[in-house]
């Protein structure tokens, strides 16, 4: 009998093959016409239910060693090779669900395994990584395995929904054509007639080794996209993981789009040792840049720091114009571009130094906040406004968030009379030239994921694709050097980027925090929950319960933000309301802490304290709160 999960990949490719019968238009939002909508064409579902069973789809990749061994700190790094044959998909089918009495497992591999090792009911005894049941799953087709559950462990008696159920696959391959043959596989919990999800460790009496058990939903911030906690002690990866909910049909493309988001265009080698180069893209880049790669900005995934004094700001964005509006610089174009392999340099700018303000917290405490005071080489632009790389993970979910979720937040005329005007950012389409809701970008200029990596590639690397062919600053189109099909890959890796969870979920003072930001009215621009679409193509994002803390929408956040340049329909003073989910990760993903759209402040006390405009009331209710307040509020946002 042949595997359901693979008749599912069958399935999957001739559904997608559909889609250029399907573009029919949208219907409006508004002015705006949506993203996503009832005709577009949408990769299948990851779980679903027969009469006989609840079918979940998933897939995995191969680990060096084990979730909860924090001394080898070799569990969410990549290994070389990571693209090739090292991707599995899995198919739960959970009769227990529907009555029955087993569960079994199918999954295939993209090469041999020469030990099909399945691991369940995790034990923890003898090692951290030591399970009840241990079994070599059964070979049913080429590179086809089932394995079956039927009893609980270690006491046995009949499965039931709601046991918990600990899974590891390991990928013994049996020659792989590049790189070694052993590998572990992730460590996912399956509830019996739910489905994978989040886990966090519990201390096993006497301890103290850590079972797996469900994270409470409310620490789901990126849905089931988000991931379980992690026990490797490997923080700088935080934000490089596949989501926790991986459908069949992107394990590949995922890794694929990793590649390249790890490639330097320049001279086509990987950023991780142990990798070839991607020869194919090499000699991509330029005529003038501000990065080789997409990883020399976005470090770890994470946001950039505010560059030391005086250096060369090579993981930031300094846009420039002409005049307040933005227009193109006549001589620098939109972007300033400090790097080149041509005659012509453009300039650089950096920080030359900094203004210090100094005040105090109500009850008498002083701080001190500074403003980055900026000089340039070459040509010195009237009007510029200076962006650090920010992080990447969950933009895959804001892409699909709803259109009429976002403009239901819109208030610009202020009607309800609280101080506060989010408006909408108008975007029109490189595709389609049709207007979109604007949700990328600390302006809100780009309305689609794949879109802003585009733009990225076109304006940080001066690298071509079919949505912007013509470089900055020039007039002539090129022919594109990323394909369309590449740009999808890049797009589909970033769109799956796992959030991470919540913690410090139960924690008393992490709690009393949480009420705080609601009482200064912070989530009246920080959003704490949206539903995404049921359109989105891909089915990871679909209908997932998200806490992102953003609106999506442009406040005026007062002349102390402002820079003397906007951007579209977004002045100097306005910016997008930014996430912060994971943003208390921010320490341990970058290296340290930068926050605002030029990195000025050092902590989130003094990302509060530049708040202005709109986000002036709240600022004041955090400054004139008592300190064990400001403390409680501050430990809930560092558990996002």
């Amino acid at each position: 009998m042949i595997p359901r999960v693979f008749l599912h990949l069958v399935v999957t490719v001739l559904l997608f093959a559909k889609t250029d019968l399907q573009a029919e238009t949208p219907p409006s939002t508004g002015n705006f016409i949506p993203l996503f909508s009832a005709h577009t064409a949408l990769q299948p579902p990851t779980q679903e239910e027969t009469t006989t069973a609840l079918v979940t789809h998933i897939a995995d990749r191969a680990r060096d060693r084990h979730a909860r061994e924090s001394q080898f700190h070799s569990y969410d790094h990549y290994l070389s090779w990571y693209w090739e044959e090292r991707t599995i998909t899995v198919e739960i089918v959970d009769e227990v669900a529907k009555g029955g009495t087993d569960i079994t497992f199918n999954y295939t591999t993209l090469t041999p395994l020469g030990a099909a090792e399945f691991r369940t009911f995790f034990r923890g005894i003898g090692t951290v990584a030591e399970y009840h049941n241990n079994e070599i799953a059964e070979l049913v087709g080429p590179n086809q395995y089932r394995a079956t559950v039927s009893q609980r462990y270690p006491n046995g008696g009949a499965l039931q929904a709601g046991d918990r159920i600990e899974i590891e696959i390991s990928m013994f391959l049996t020659a792989a054509t590049n790189g070694r043959n052993n590998y572990y596989g992730t460590t996912m919990l399956y509830i019996v007639g739910q489905g994978i999800v989040p886990w966090e460790g519990r201390t096993i009496a006497p301890g103290p080794v850590l079972d797996s058990y469900p994270l409470p939903e409310t620490a789901w911030l990126g849905g089931l996209t988000t991931l379980p906690y992690q026990y490797s002690d490997e923080p700088e990866d935080h934000f490089k993981q596949l989501a926790g909910n991986i459908a069949p049909i992107n394990a590949q493309p995922f890794m694929l789009g990793r590649r390249l988001h790890h490639t330097d265009f320049e001279n086509g080698a990987h950023s991780e040792p142990g990798n070839p180069n991607f020869a194919i893209h090499a000699n991509k880049i330029g005529p003038s840049y501000i990065a080789t790669s997409c990883v020399a900005c976005h470090i770890n995934n994470g946001r950039a720091l505010a560059p030391a004094l005086n250096a060369d700001m090579l993981q930031s964005v300094v846009r420039v114009g002409s005049d307040s509006s933005g227009s193109p610089d006549p001589t620098l174009g939109s972007v300033l571009q400090p790097q080149n392999n041509s005659p012509s340099a453009e300039g650089d700018a950096m920080i030359s130094s900094y203004t210090t303000i100094n005040g105090t917290y109500g009850d008498g405490t002083s701080y001190s906040l500074r403003k980055p005071n900026y000089s340039f080489t070459g040509t010195i632009p009237s009007h510029f406004s200076t962006r650090v790389a920010p992080p990447l993970v969950g933009m895959g979910l804001l892409e699909a968030i709803e259109e009429r979720a976002i403009i239901a937040l819109a208030d610009p005329g202020d009607d309800d009379v609280d101080g506060i005007s989010g408006r909408i950012q108008t975007v029109t389409d490189p595709e389609t030239g049709e207007l979109r809701v604007g949700r990328f970008t600390y302006k809100a200029s780009q309305a689609k994921l794949s879109h802003q990596i585009a733009g990225a590639l076109n304006t940080d690397m001066g690298v071509t694709t079919s949505l912007y062919p013509t470089l900055d600053g020039e007039t002539t189109p090129q022919s594109p050097e990323i394909s369309d099909s590449d740009l999808d890959l890049m797009s589909r890796y970033v769109g799956l980027l796992g959030v991470s969870a919540r913690r410090d979920h139960s924690d008393d003072q992490a709690l009393a925090g949480e009420q705080l930001f609601l009482a200064a009215q912070c989530a009246k621009c920080h959003t704490s929950e949206f539903t995404t679409s049921a359109y989105h193509p891909l089915a990871e994002l679909r209908s997932q319960t998200i806490r992102p803390f953003t609106d999506l929408l442009l406040h005026d956040m007062g002349p102390g933000l402002a820079d003397n340049m906007g951007e579209l329909d977004a002045s100097g003073a306005e910016w997008r309301t930014s996430p912060l989910w994971n943003i208390g990760l921010t320490v341990r993903v970058s290296g340290g802490e930068a926050f605002l759209h030029d990195g000025r402040a050092r902590n989130l006390s003094e990302a509060i304290l530049w708040h202005g405009g709109e986000a002036e009331a709240s600022k004041e209710n955090f400054r004139t709160m008592p300190v064990a307040d400001r403390e409680a509020l501050l430990k809930f946002l560092k558990s996002l």
